[in-house]
């Protein structure tokens, strides 16, 4: 079932599993996100089907990660948080020549440093990332351990130790003065280290969401 078969299929009254929070998303549901100006032009009035659906674990918390499949061959990657207030959280991955174009090198190899307190500034800002910067980042996670499954354990909770399903990973973060931006390290076992840009926003920013199986 394709976005415009999700579409039709609430036109003609079929009976559509009832779907009202981002916490209950599944493979092939939908997203649509808002017009907002503040979205970054690849979000902007668009929707994207979940094709993924994966699990990290740290020690006081578990994160639901969805993989969102658009129009575009960008990846894009979606969780929510509920802290103080939800929110949507946004991401998506840069290879090492954009983080090379898009910061200041030197600050951005301190973020491993032991105990690192790094600043992190923006060198510049290319028109394929507005909306997904910020001048400025302070560092607030160091080497933060966590495991990785690809899987989805929900309404369950990953095994509470490590097992031949989890991928071990180091975790970094840094994030503007107002928390609206972030720069996520994830580093792996085998050195391998995936950085992300990180919007946080406000869960109204996706305007609908589409279920992608009839109710039974």
């Amino acid at each position: 079932m394709n976005f415009i078969d999700k579409l039709l299929g609430r036109e003609k009254g079929k009976k559509m599993r009832q779907l009202s929070h981002v916490k209950d998303l599944r493979v092939q549901d939908v997203v649509v996100f808002s017009d907002s100006f503040a979205l970054p032009k690849l979000l902007r009035q668009a929707s994207f089907e979940i094709s993924k659906v994966n699990t990290y674990q740290f020690e006081h918390y578990t994160s639901v990660e969805y993989v969102l499949l658009g129009q575009t061959d960008k990846q894009v990657y979606l969780s929510y948080s509920s802290d103080d207030e939800e929110r949507l959280n946004i991401s998506q991955k840069i290879n090492r020549a954009e983080v090379e174009q898009i910061f200041e090198m030197e600050s951005f190899a301190d973020i491993f440093e032991t105990d690192s307190k790094t600043e992190l500034e923006l060198k510049a800002e290319p028109e394929a990332f507005t909306n997904w910067l910020s001048a400025l980042y302070f560092q607030v996670a160091w080497g933060e351990r966590g495991y990785f499954y690809n899987q989805d354990f929900r309404p369950g909770k990953p095994p509470a130790e490590e097992d031949e399903n989890s991928l071990p990973l180091d975790y970094f973060c840094l994030t503007s003065a107002d928390e609206a931006y972030s720069v996520e390290l994830e580093v792996w076992q085998d050195g391998e280290t995936d950085v992300l840009l990180t919007l946080h926003r406000p869960m109204h920013d996706i305007i609908d969401l589409l279920p992608g199986e009839l109710d039974e």
